[in-house]
C-alpha cells in the first residue's frame, strides 16, 4: 500500500486532571488551532489522556497494599500502594527489570541521556524495578500505571478496553462533527535506552498489513512485509506529543492510505503465546547453541 505524503499535526489541549468529555476536547482543540478533520484521517490519542478523562485516576493515599504487593515490593524497593496498583492492572508479572542496578553497573549509560542527573538518581531510588507485565494480550511496563504529568500523589491507570474506547471517539466524532475517522490510543513504553510509542487499541484502521510472505522487488518471497500500522501510527505522533510537559495529546495524521476496517487492535493481531514463545526460544537456544553458551551468557 503506497504513501505519498503523510502529514502529522498536533493538537494542544488545556491540562485535564479528572473528568473530561474526550470528543468534545479533540473537536473543540482542533476547531481552535484551524485543524479541520476530514474523512480518512486518523486521529492518535495518548492513553494518559484517556485515563484521566475517563476517571481513571487514583490517589495513592487510598491503596491499601495486599500481602502479594507488601512481598513484592519489599523485594523491588518499591511502595506497595504503588505495586498494588500495578498488580490490579495486570493480567499477570512476567518479569521484573532491576533498572537502577543496571545504571548503578554500568550496564546502561543513562547518564548521557539525563537532562538533569540529580533528578534521575531520584527517580531510579523511587523506582528502582519495573516490572513486565500482561494485560490485553500485550506486554506493558508497570500494567500501564503511571504518575507522569499528574499531581504528586495521583497515579493514571489505563482503562479496561482500550478498543472499545477508540470505538467510542471514533464515534462520536463522526456523530459530531460528521466526519468518518480512525482512531488508535498510544502509550509509551520504556527501553534500556530511550522509549517509544505503541498502540494500545484502535479502530477504524486495519492494525497490520498482512502481507507476510509477498514478493521483493526481485520476486523472492520476503521474510516480513506484516507492517504494525498501528504501532507506526503512534510511532509518527510520538514526534509531536514528547513525553514531558509538551501539553500535545492528540495528533491527527493526513494522508495516510490504509485498509478501514471495523475492528480493534486486540482482535486483529496475530495470536502470540508468549510464555510457550519464551519456552520454544530457550529449548532451540539450548539445541542449537549448547548449554555451554547459554550458561555462559548468564554468567557474563
Amino acid at each position: 500500500m503506497g504513501v505519498g505524503r503523510v502529514e502529522v499535526v498536533g493538537l494542544r489541549l488545556r491540562v485535564v486532571e479528572e473528568g473530561c468529555d474526550i470528543v468534545g476536547e479533540i473537536l473543540g482543540a482542533a476547531g481552535v488551532q484551524g485543524v479541520e478533520l476530514a474523512d480518512g484521517d486518523v486521529v492518535v490519542v495518548a492513553d494518559k489522556l484517556v485515563s484521566k478523562c475517563l476517571g481513571r485516576v487514583v490517589r495513592v493515599n487510598g491503596v491499601k497494599p495486599s500481602g502479594r504487593a507488601l512481598r513484592l515490593a519489599r523485594r523491588a524497593g518499591l511502595d506497595p500502594r504503588f505495586v498494588e496498583l500495578v498488580l490490579r492492572s495486570s493480567e499477570d508479572v512476567l518479569a521484573v527489570v532491576p533498572f537502577k542496578r543496571l545504571v548503578d553497573r554500568g550496564l546502561v549509560d543513562l547518564g548521557s541521556l539525563a537532562g538533569d542527573v540529580d533528578a534521575m538518581r531520584r527517580l531510579l531510588s523511587e523506582y528502582p524495578d519495573f516490572f513486565v507485565t500482561l494485560r490485553e494480550g500485550m506486554l506493558w511496563s508497570d500494567g500501564g500505571v503511571d504518575s507522569s504529568n499528574l499531581p504528586p500523589g495521583c497515579y493514571a491507570v489505563p482503562v479496561e478496553d482500550h478498543d472499545g474506547i477508540a470505538r467510542m471517539i471514533r464515534d462520536g466524532i463522526l456523530r459530531v462533527a460528521g466526519k468518518r475517522v480512525a482512531v488508535v490510543i498510544c502509550d509509551t513504553e520504556v527501553f534500556l535506552g530511550g522509549s517509544l510509542d505503541f498502540a494500545r487499541g484502535s479502530w477504524g484502521i486495519d492494525p497490520v498489513d498482512r502481507c507476510f510472505g509477498c514478493r521483493d522487488l526481485y520476486g523472492k518471497p520476503k521474510y516480513g512485509g506484516v507492517d504494525m500500522v498501528a504501532h507506526e501510527v503512534c510511532s509518527a505522533a510520538a514526534l509531536v506529543f514528547k513525553q514531558t510537559a509538551g501539553g500535545i495529546p492528540v495528533a491527527v495524521i493526513k494522508g495516510l492510505r490504509y485498509r478501514e476496517c471495523e475492528c480493534g487492535l486486540k482482535d486483529s493481531l496475530p495470536r502470540v503465546n508468549l510464555r510457550r514463545v519464551i519456552k520454544e526460544v530457550a529449548k532451540e537456544s539450548l539445541r542449537v547453541v549448547g548449554l555451554r553458551s547459554v550458561l555462559r551468557l548468564l554468567h557474563s
